[in-house]
């Protein structure tokens, strides 16, 4: 899980704790730095007390080496010393130009290098010639011996080191290393603390801020009617969930106004369909009317004929405006569908034997293919009628020569569909218009003339009943002529659910 996955109160909470954490963390490491490095420079006890008391130059340190001989050279067992402190005290001497020697009777247990222990014995005996403990140090040079009180060793060191010679550093000089030390080390905490404080600032600008940019930015544009500027991000915090939702949202908002815009289409030319179909045989009407009012239509026989196209055409609109009410009404929703379990083999047979001849006598030869047993579907009876209806006339209306084809069959499809399918023989339908058959007043004839052939609603109220029975209904030409419209609805279960 990475920063951006967190939320943005544990962001916070973390960038907090860091900017305290980090800094604290450091100055420990460099203070641990800095004791380590006192302990890796010999003997950390005579360092630190040298570095403590500068004043007093190396006396408090010799002091403590020649203390620390004494000791060890006492707890020795025989010969036997403990060379580990032994070396310390020794380093620490010959730190300060002090040659050591530690001998048993005739055997040397220890003797600086480079020199010789019966020398450093002469040195001494040069500088005391007394018997027993000696500890001399004054401007001629240093000098010690100690003689074991429980064993035969003695340890000897000399060397020519003036009293106070080394006094080391200074106090003011010390006093300086401190202050310079000390302006390092603060020096370097603040810039720990800034650089982190930077550092996380940036960060949580980043994580924070940025997403925040981008939803006022895409809230501007699309207060612009820009509805295609997209957020994109891969935060999985409040912050980019958020920005998924309002990017939702905002895909709504363009899917609803593509919605909005195709209704205003489709309702602007309905109102031109309308007007227009409304428009020919109204003229159609008023021609004959005036016919009859001029006395155009003299004999009895000119006048029935005019007031038979009064009439037929006067139909003609009542099946219009009964199609548009009917449409409009399926449009909104406010057909009731009484839904009944239904076996489409038996349907079809049945309206196939009933419907044969009548069509036949119309010049429409009707056959129906079965392609399995059982096709159980929910239908309205009286909308599912009105689709067949529809088709069938639609066949009728562009059927070529005196006798059209009409096949109706019937299939199984994958996942619980059955196909639907009425296929004739007609003039068929160039392949750019297939999926404009559906619209409301789409006809085929692009000036409209042929207001007999219909009225372009026939296969709108089709899908609308389809779709409302959660059906699909497509359109594709022949394989070798006329137009087959394919329909799939749900197959029932076998309680009819």
């Amino acid at each position: 899980m990475g920063m951006r996955d967190l939320s943005v109160k544990k962001k916070l909470w973390f960038s907090n704790f860091m900017m305290v954490f980090i800094p604290v963390l450091l100055i420990l490491l460099i203070g641990i730095s800095v004791l380590v490095g006192l302990r890796m420079t010999g003997n950390a006890r005579r360092s630190e007390i040298a570095l403590l008391w500068p004043e007093s130059g190396p006396m408090l340190s010799v002091q403590l080496a020649v203390s620390s001989l004494r000791v060890e050279v006492d707890r020795a067992k025989g010969s036997q010393l403990d060379m580990h402190e032994v070396l310390e005290a020794c380093t620490a001497l010959e730190e300060q130009g002090i040659q050591v020697a530690i001998v048993n009777g005739n055997d040397v247990l220890y003797v600086t290098q480079g020199n010789d222990a019966s020398v450093i014995v002469a040195k001494l005996g040069m500088r005391y010639t007394g018997a027993g403990p000696v500890l001399l140090w004054d401007e001629a040079g240093f000098a010690f011996r100690y003689e074991a009180t429980n064993n035969a060793i003695t340890a000897v060191a000399v060397g020519d080191v003036p009293f106070l010679a080394r006094a080391g550093i200074s106090k003011s000089t010390f006093k300086n290393a401190l202050e310079f030390i000390a302006i390092v080390v603060i020096g370097i905490t603040i810039f720990i603390i800034v650089f982190t404080g930077a550092f996380l600032s940036r960060r949580l600008s980043k994580e924070i801020i940025k997403p925040l940019e981008d939803l006022r930015h895409a809230a501007i544009e699309i207060s612009r009617g820009n509805l295609d500027y997209a957020i994109s991000t891969e935060m999985k915090d409040e912050l980019g969930i958020a920005c998924r939702e309002f990017d939702h949202m905002r895909m709504r908002l363009k899917a609803a106004r593509e919605t909005q815009e195709k209704y205003e289409e489709n309702r602007k030319e309905l109102i031109v369909g309308i007007s227009h179909d409304l428009s020919t045989p109204l003229t159609s009407v008023k021609g004959y009317a005036s016919g009859l009012l001029d006395g155009i239509a003299k004999t009895n026989e000119k006048k029935t004929h005019y007031l038979t196209m009064i009439y037929q055409t006067a139909c003609n609109m009542e099946k219009l405006v009964e199609s548009l009410f009917l449409f409009s009404k399926l449009d909104l929703g406010r057909v009731e569908f009484c839904l009944e379990a239904v076996q489409l083999q038996d349907y079809f047979t049945d309206y196939v034997t009933e419907n044969a001849d009548r069509l036949l006598a119309r010049g429409l030869q009707l056959t129906f293919k079965n392609q399995g047993t059982n096709f159980p579907v929910r239908i309205d009876r009286v909308q599912f009628q009105r689709v067949v209806e529809n088709l069938v006339e639609n066949s009728l209306k562009y059927k070529q020569g005196e006798i059209g084809s009409l096949t109706i069959s019937l299939s199984n499809e994958a996942e619980g569909k059955i196909r639907l399918e009425f296929a004739d023989n007609g003039q068929g339908v160039a392949s750019a218009d297939l999926a404009k058959l559906f619209d409301s007043f789409y006809r085929t004839d692009p000036a409209r003339t042929n207001v007999d052939k219909g009225s372009g609603l026939g296969l709108a109220i089709v899908k609308q009943i389809i779709i409302t029975m959660q059906g699909e209904i497509w359109a594709q030409n022949g394989e070798n002529e006329g137009l087959s419209i394919c329909i799939l609805l749900p197959a029932a279960g076998e309680d009819g659910a």
